[in-house]
């Protein structure tokens, strides 16, 4: 029987035009009234800068940091609304390209994985679509029905997601020589590294460097209303 193959893809930047500050920002939007939103927004807006100086030293910090903004939203109605706006926010900003990639792989026979620095409870809508084999998301620690803004893990970014695919290719007898992994952040660099098929999607100039090193193909995927223009 053949070692099985899969297919580790990121999913913020890579599967979708998103970052992981797009769903809080799309929950406060909806959530808030307007001089509320507009009040959070601006404080958003005046820590951008302490958010680019962490995240290019470190995307892994970058996450601990930002997530603290969810501390004390309640748990259950997140839940709740990322699932039922799905449709209207994460799915309308798939990159067609990354997703015919995807389905590819998945008439190849191949085991498809989300490793994402995004938060569970918003991944979950996208990987139950795409009807992938697995999820590895960050998770957020609760507290009497609202989180606390901590992290129940190390965040997944860095070398940790390399671990995690290691980790996961020991347990499943996946074949990381003939597997492949999709990333578009310097971030994802070691878990590229893990595979004998990696491929940097829409790279920035720190993983453009890398994979011309490395010999990566790099590809140029752009969301549906861009295609349309």
């Amino acid at each position: 029987m053949d070692t099985p193959i899969a297919a580790f893809f990121d999913v913020d930047g890579t599967l979708t035009k998103t970052t992981i500050l797009d769903p809080l920002i799309w929950y406060q939007r909806a959530c808030l009234s307007r001089p509320r939103f507009a009040l959070w927004a601006a404080g958003l807006l005046l820590q951008a800068p302490y958010y680019l100086w962490i995240d290019q030293r470190s995307r892994a910090h970058f996450n601990v940091v930002f997530y603290r903004r969810y501390a004390g939203l309640n748990t259950n109605d997140l839940r709740d609304w990322h699932h039922r706006t799905f449709a209207d926010n994460l799915q309308p900003r798939f990159f067609p390209a990354a997703v015919d990639c995807l389905r590819d792989h998945q008439r190849q026979g191949h085991r498809v994985i989300f490793v994402t620095g995004g938060l569970d409870f918003v991944m979950w809508p996208l990987a139950e679509f795409l009807r992938v084999n697995d999820l590895m998301a960050t998770q957020l620690v609760e507290r009497d029905g609202v989180f606390t803004g901590e992290l129940t893990g190390l965040p997944i970014a860095d070398r940790y997601k390399a671990a995690l695919v290691r980790t996961y290719a020991e347990q499943h007898g996946i074949d990381l020589a003939q597997s492949f992994a999709y990333g578009n952040s310097f971030g994802d660099t070691p878990m590229l590294e893990c595979v004998g098929h990696a491929v940097a999607v829409n790279p920035g100039r720190r993983l453009r460097c890398v994979a011309k090193l490395r010999h990566w193909p790099m590809v140029q995927w752009r969301p549906r209303w861009s295609e349309q223009r």
